[in-house]
């Protein structure tokens, strides 16, 4: 029988179930597919691909997150149902990612084993979160377990010393902002179109903290596999988040770098199909949550550098969780029960 790449796979699903090793690394590519809302290994590999083509050492760091994340799923004995999508795998990719990116020396045993312990803790917080978000709003956890185990993990180096921080987390005091796209500092800004594509990619790369215009062309390409939707909206929100930045005078190393950019990707993909159903007026909405998050992402910035942490995704949790709230007030708008989330041309195939 032929496999069909599109959707969740599950024809895939159930041959994988055949086996536990197998079943395992499938729930682990879906959980790095899931950080953008599909659980589909194929989409997981050429993300993995597009890491490994920004740096070994971040997909590495991915891999190693999401296998921690789902393992500490399974011995906890969570269910094993929402396991095999990866519910509880794509917070801890991102921890590993986020720690890989932030911590030093890379490739040392100190590093591995802090992004093992916190992947792992983050399946424990993400059923907390739930606890709060979906029995109680029917809202998706979406990204907070990740934010609220890599904030701390970020802040605790600077009390430590066997495990150092990157100077990407350095406390910054206010700074004169330079507008117009440039790579560095000091720089004449470029606005041909070759810079906006790289800006727009590389604010989907972000998204996975890859700062790379292929990775952010690969993660396009994992998204249209499983959906088409999704993808498009995903390239919607980073566009949205890199003109918001142009357009409000932000820094113009950051909109190049797509900083701007992927927390707005996040949001857009969220509300334009996925957890709304998807109609002319829900696109209008999701554009209008991509630029609010860009907002809501120069504001965290300015407050975190205070700090010596990154915003990571808060902006997009905060931001799509409003958004998502709204529905309940207009009858214009509907959101998609949380326990029947899937690919937006599930949903448009069955008429709902």
């Amino acid at each position: 029988m032929r496999l069909s790449l599109n959707g969740r796979m599950p024809e895939w699903a159930e041959r994988a179930d055949r086996h536990q090793a197998t079943a395992f690394v499938d729930s682990c590519l879906r959980g790095v597919g899931m950080v953008i809302f599909l659980d589909n290994p194929v989409t997981g590999i050429l993300i993995l691909v597009g890491l490994l083509v920004a740096s070994p050492w971040l997909c590495v760091a991915t891999l190693v997150g999401v296998a921690s994340a789902t393992l500490a799923a399974r011995l906890l004995r969570l269910d094993v149902r929402t396991i095999r999508t990866g519910a509880y795998g794509y917070n801890g990719a991102l921890v590993g990612a986020a720690l890989g990116t932030f911590l030093l020396p890379v490739w040392s045993l100190p590093v591995f084993a802090c992004i093992v312990l916190a992947s792992a803790i983050s399946p424990v917080v993400m059923v907390a979160v739930s606890a709060v978000t979906a029995r109680l709003l029917d809202l998706p956890a979406l990204t907070f377990p990740f934010n609220f185990v890599a904030i701390p993990s970020l802040l605790a180096t600077f009390s430590i010393v066997h495990i150092h921080h990157s100077p990407l987390l350095a406390i910054h005091a206010a700074q004169k902002i330079e507008t117009g796209l440039r790579a560095t500092e000091g720089v004449t800004p470029q606005a041909d179109p070759g810079v906006i594509v790289g800006a727009i990619f590389r604010g989907i790369g972000q998204v996975f903290l890859a700062d790379d215009v292929v990775s952010g062309i690969l993660i396009v390409a994992g998204l249209f596999v499983a959906s088409r939707v999704v993808a498009l909206f995903a390239v919607i929100g980073s566009v949205a988040g890199m003109l918001c930045g142009l357009a409000l005078g932000g820094d113009g190393v950051a909109v190049y770098h797509g900083l701007w950019g992927y927390n707005s990707v996040l949001s857009s993909a969220a509300l334009g199909g996925v957890f709304l159903v998807l109609r002319f007026r829900t696109a209008i909405y999701a554009v209008a949550c991509a630029a609010a998050t860009a907002v809501l992402y120069a504001a965290m910035v300015f407050v975190g550098s205070r700090f010596g942490v990154p915003a990571l995704t808060l902006p997009f949790c905060i931001a799509t969780v409003v958004f998502l709230l709204v529905p309940w007030a207009t009858t214009s708008i509907r959101r998609v029960p949380l326990a029947e989330v899937s690919t937006p041309e599930e949903r448009l195939r069955i008429g709902s």
